[in-house]
């Protein structure tokens, strides 16, 4: 008999404030990545769009202006990492993947300083599979070498098991290497007695209904697809208690039911307890009055929008007793039809693409979108494990854990597939917040602000480590522009807000004072990555092996192209990014491939300071203190024996492609951050500086740079990592009569364009030319309105 009715009393009230405080104080920020294609090979450059959505809206963020977006190898060490500018939550990318890249599962992951900051820091993480056509090793996964057994879950809806409650017991299991695996059983009670058997449906998981009874104990018996077995005790029965129980099958309901024992029903009958109902968009609450063992009531989904919602039932007391999440499905999301000019067409032929959004009331809507074209002869795709601004959005971003395949869950609108989603619902936590915590106010609000601007901040000291009090700091652009200055804090800090700069640009920060300049340490904090974890992310491959080869195949082809053609005919700003691609990133410019030693990360294993490790290792130079025990390199020739410097000058010091002043010390590098140590001891080409030898280091590119250097002068060069440009996709035409009209260039991705805007009527053109692949062409394009409703969609075309 329902019971329901709307929540309206002092526990209640204290719940829904506490959430209401909650969503206040920790601003909701979400990083999602649309890439050009799921899969890559080596050599290869990933593209990217990036959408930053506030709130459960999904409306683009104006709150944070700066992106980070890392590339991560499976050693979980990050290759490189950039940061964008983002303009009303929208920004684009690229990695170039060296050649010499070894195959392996990569990934890339992304976010803001407020998803940071957020209660688990959900940052935005995908999955990369690279293969190589070299002949180098797999890079192995550090996860791959997990040696545990395949792991088997039980999880009772509503939290556990009563005496005499039927309840649908969901389970799932996984593999050693965080994959679903197939599996089958029995469920046993503690007599011997077969109880009902089950075996997964998806991915490893699946359900079963359990009518468990008071004094009995139940055990399943599993079976794994390798003939191996194993046995898994279920949760003990209790005979206090009361559930939630929520049945999702009907498309325009939830029935949403509540049980009790019968030992509580007794000791609790005719009480109220407390139902909230959050959908991150709004909140809502009933009071539930136990008039009978069985509650139940049904509310229409109408009143919610796409995605998860979350029901816990509370005591009178206010203590969470029982939770249910349910994935509901709604219509409002964008429709976006997609036409071309032709049925079908012929190899390098001009295709004309039109699009029009509509969200479901058929109003028009303006929106940004992104579009990847690819020919799916050369990069097939298994749409199931894509990963999608409609899968990330409303789902995996919301629940604890990997989520396998999440497409399968939108691309496929059947029945089966919507009760799989249901046993995931109850596999899988919520991983916004825990109540325990959010009611006990172990949640504080974050003073965190949105980061709208590049910084540079750091520490000036004594030589001793005292902090320089309100002194003077300058920050000096080397490329040009104006002086900034700024007193330190009580603490020797300065922080230099509000600053754009391009990528890899060149700073001095100079320390002035009436006396002891030279005396001053300066310490540049750089705006280092997060550090990695490994935290649920698996080895699944967005392409099997013989789609991988399939890609692989068709990198070399593109390989031998470019080898023969594409020197000629590209600009020097292309083979300006092919260097860059294979890591010739900084080092001493002037003088490339002409060191006379090179001492790479490799070489330099353990701890201390860099001089005593290169002391070791450099030919012909010596590290000689100088009166503050400061180690400066010499070219051994330059020494006199019983001399400190003997009047020769030291070696010049260059730090990421800057000069440092002569008599600068090494130590204060980290070791860590060591990517390359370069020796030139005729180093004619740097001018009178490097008349004594130049000793070049090159660190990890976005890696945590603590450079202290300066001491003499007060003044130290910094390389500060600024917004990354993007690559313009290179994209031929064929109807202009180049050189590349009467060849056969082979492309992967046909077409990539990061930013497709619809006028006000909904509608956006664009256009591109065939490559020589024949076959299916396929074109996929995601975005989001003006009023956050998001949209995908994926079109095809036939090609002659």
């Amino acid at each position: 008999s329902p019971a329901f009715s709307q929540g309206d009393n002092t526990v209640l009230k204290n719940i829904i404030g506490k959430l209401g405080s909650f969503y206040s104080g920790h601003i909701i920020e979400k990083a999602y990545l649309h890439f050009d294609r799921p899969y890559y090979a080596a050599g290869d450059t990933i593209y990217f769009k990036a959408y930053v959505t506030f709130g459960e809206q999904h409306e683009l963020s104006r709150q944070s202006r700066v992106l980070y977006v890392d590339l991560i190898n499976p050693q979980n060490i990050i290759n490189r990492s950039i940061k964008l500018a983002l303009r009303d939550g929208l920004a684009w990318g690229d990695f170039a993947l060296p050649d010499s890249l070894p195959k392996g599962s990569y990934r890339i992951r992304a976010y803001t300083k407020l998803i940071k900051n957020a209660v688990g820091g959900n940052f935005f993480e995908q999955i990369i599979p690279v293969g190589s056509t070299g002949n180098n090793t797999n890079a192995i996964n550090k996860l791959s070498q997990n040696t545990n057994k395949p792991d088997v879950q039980f999880f009772p809806e509503g939290g556990g098991l009563l005496d005499g409650i039927q309840s649908k017991v969901a389970f799932k299991a996984i593999g050693p290497d965080g994959m679903g695996i197939n599996i089958k059983g029995t469920i046993i009670d503690n007599n011997g007695k077969t109880i009902t058997s089950f075996g997964s449906s998806h991915l490893g998981m699946g359900f079963f209904d359990l009518n468990p009874e008071e004094g009995k104990t139940y055990k399943a018996n599993i079976k794994f697809a390798d003939g191996s077995q194993t046995t898994v005790n279920l949760p003990a029965v209790g005979t206090q208690g009361i559930l939630l129980a929520i049945n999702n099958r009907d498309p325009d309901k939830l029935t949403v039911g509540i049980n009790c024992s019968n030992a509580f029903y007794t000791e609790n009958q005719h009480k109220d307890f407390n139902l909230v109902i959050n959908s991150g968009v709004s909140v809502s609450s009933a009071i539930i009055k136990l008039n009978n063992p069985l509650v139940a009531a049904d509310l229409q989904k109408s009143q919610f929008r796409t995605g998860i919602v979350q029901f816990t039932l509370f005591s009178t007391s206010g203590d969470p007793l029982s939770e249910r999440l349910v994935f509901v499905q709604r219509p409002e999301i964008l429709k976006l039809k997609i036409n071309s000019n032709k049925a079908a067409y012929n190899t390098h032929e001009k295709v004309l693409i039109s699009l029009n959004t509509k969200n479901r009331p058929d109003s028009v809507v303006s929106g940004h979108f992104s579009v990847a074209v690819i020919d799916e002869s050369k990069i097939p795709v298994n749409e199931d494990k894509e990963n999608t601004i409609l899968s990330y959005l409303l789902l995996t971003s919301d629940l604890k854990g990997y989520v396998e395949q999440p497409n399968y869950y939108f691309v496929n609108a059947t029945t089966e597939a919507q009760a799989n989603l249901d046993v995931l619902m109850l596999t899988q936590g919520y991983r916004r917040f825990a109540w325990k915590q959010l009611l006990d106010d172990k949640y504080p609000s974050t003073a965190d602000q949105p980061q709208k601007a590049l910084e540079i901040k750091g520490l000036v000291t004594t030589l001793q480590g005292k902090p320089v009090v309100k002194n003077k700091v300058n920050l000096i652009s080397v490329e040009g522009g104006p002086m900034l200055s700024q007193l330190t804090d009580s603490l020797g800090g300065f922080n230099f807000t509000g600053l754009s700069f391009p990528d890899n640009a060149h700073f001095i920060i100079k320390a002035t004072s009436e006396k002891d300049r030279n005396k001053m340490r300066i310490e540049y904090m750089v705006d280092a990555p997060e550090p990695v974890t490994t935290n649920y992310w698996s080895q699944e491959q967005a392409g099997s092996d013989s789609l991988m080869a399939i890609s692989l195949q068709n990198r070399k082809t593109e390989m031998n192209y470019q080898v023969k053609y594409r020197s000629v005919t590209e600009s020097s700003v292309k083979n300006a990014d092919v260097t860059e691609s294979n890591g010739e990133r900084y080092g001493a410019l002037k003088m490339a491939g002409k060191a006379d030693q090179v001492i790479t990360r490799d070489d330099l294993k353990g701890s201390g300071l860099l001089s005593d490790h290169l002391n070791g290792l450099l030919n012909g130079i010596n590290f000689i203190g100088d009166p503050s025990n400061v180690k400066v390199p010499y070219l051994s020739a330059s020494i006199s024996l019983g001399a400190k410097n003997a009047g020769n000058p030291p070696m010049l010091v260059i730090v990421d492609g800057i000069n440092l002043p002569l008599g600068s010390s090494v130590d204060d590098i980290n070791l860590n951050e060591v990517e390359k140590v370069e020796v030139f001891k005729n180093a004619s080409a740097f001018g009178s500086l490097g008349g004594a030898g130049v000793l070049s280091v090159t660190t990890k590119r976005g890696g945590t740079q603590s450079v202290n250097q300066g001491t003499a002068m007060g003044m130290l060069p910094i390389t500060a990592h600024g917004y990354y440009k993007a690559r313009e996709f290179y994209s031929p035409k064929y109807d202009t009569g180049s050189l590349t009209n009467k060849r056969n260039e082979p492309r992967a991705t046909i077409y990539w364009n990061p930013e497709l805007v619809t006028d006000k009527a909904g509608n956006a053109l664009f256009e591109y030319y065939n490559a020589e692949g024949k076959g299916t062409y396929r074109v996929v394009i995601e975005g989001i309105d003006d009023k956050g409703n998001i949209g995908r969609q994926v079109y095809r075309y036939k090609v002659d």
